[in-house]
């Protein structure tokens, strides 16, 4: 069996942990982009003392994620064209309330924006607490959600793969899924390699939704 195995099994997303630990401990980026998205962009990444180089193109078949759109590294100050965006503007228009920690409380967004919210911070941008609070990046990202402006996902998430650590791979949740998409292409022979379910579950229910509603309605108890 080659490298080409699914990383779908019996209903659950997986992947391997061993060459995960080694990608993070490697991977980098060759941004040479502009503000117009001209220029090159490779996704590397090391293994048994070869580096390997990918262009955006092909990440983003791999990961199934369409390479077109504004371009976006993360963090708060985003870059290309962005004209439009108003940090204060794009608060009030979701109804966020600026906290002293430099984050927004979330309490009097409508029920459409916490579940564009929840898909970014439990499945886009995973992180595993303050899920009560936005982010400045959340409120560029939500900005440009409504108001369909096209983000380049495959060029954000590279971004966000090299933030992450070695020690931090848990906390990745869906990331390590995105990595297993790669491996083929380097190849890389995962025979041998075990497959390890992920402990999350990313479903939107009717359980998270009526939740949602009762933070809605009694926003002090949340």
């Amino acid at each position: 069996m080659d490298g080409t195995r699914k990383t779908r099994v019996s209903g659950e997303y997986r992947y391997f942990p061993r060459f995960v630990a080694a990608a993070f401990a490697s991977v980098s980026v060759d941004d040479n982009l502009n503000d117009e998205g001209q220029g090159s962009f490779f996704f590397c990444v090391s293994f048994m003392g070869r580096t390997f180089k990918f262009p955006l193109e092909r990440i983003a078949e791999a990961w199934g994620l369409r390479n077109a759109g504004t371009t976006f590294r993360g963090g708060s100050v985003p870059h290309g064209t962005w004209n439009e965006f108003v940090k204060m503007d794009a608060a009030r228009a979701l109804r966020l309330d600026p906290a002293a920690s430099g984050k927004y409380y979330i309490s009097r967004m409508t029920t459409n924006h916490h579940l564009l919210l929840y898909a970014i911070s439990y499945m886009l941008m995973p992180r595993k607490s303050n899920h009560g609070t936005a982010t400045e990046e959340d409120l560029i990202l939500l900005w440009a959600m409504i108001n369909e402006k096209q983000i380049n996902w495959p060029y954000l998430m590279a971004h966000k793969l090299v933030n992450y650590s070695p020690g931090k791979i848990n906390s990745a949740l869906g990331l390590p899924h995105l990595w297993s998409k790669v491996f083929p292409l380097i190849p890389l022979d995962v025979s041998q390699e075990e497959f390890v379910a992920s402990k999350s579950d990313f479903a939107i229910t009717s359980k998270h939704i009526n939740q949602m509603r009762r933070d809605l309605a009694n926003p002090d108890a949340a």
